[in-house]
């Protein structure tokens, strides 16, 4: 498993959520910290986000700087 994920909400297939729910059930998939990085910012999306097991969350568009500090609040830096 990787260490870190960075998760969009509208992804063909499946959506993020979706893809979430799946990796959290794996054996190893509570594991990969997972920031979602969309478009999404209502307080309902977040809070399915994080109920899904969603570390982060970080609206689009963001710069280096937010994912830096994203990154440090989880604990990858």
């Amino acid at each position: 498993m990787p260490d870190a994920i960075l998760l969009d909400w509208n992804m063909p297939v499946m959506d993020g959520l979706q893809f979430l729910r799946e990796l959290r059930r794996q054996p190893e998939g509570r594991t990969p910290k997972v920031i979602f990085c969309t478009t999404e910012n209502d307080v309902a999306h977040i809070a399915r986000a994080v109920n899904a097991g969603a570390d982060e969350y970080i609206m689009k568009p963001f710069d280096r700087a937010i994912m830096q500090s994203k990154f440090q609040e989880i604990g990858l830096c």
